[in-house]
């Protein structure tokens, strides 16, 4: 889970699990006037997804 804040509002940010070899859903919520893109995770997200994968057997 991914949370950001600036002077207009707040940023909730999260990926699912993997369903199936690749997909994933991703929930995102602005509190506020959230102006922001949240910080830039998507090496860390990818990494965990390839992880995950690798431990099911479905590189």
């Amino acid at each position: 889970m991914l949370y950001d804040r600036d002077e207009h509002g707040e940023f909730l940010h999260f990926y699912t699990e993997l369903a199936g070899a690749r997909v994933f859903f991703e929930v995102v919520e602005r509190i506020g006037d959230y102006r922001g893109f949240g910080v830039a995770n998507a090496a860390v997200r990818m990494a965990a997804h390839h992880e995950a994968r690798q431990c099911a057997g479905r590189a």
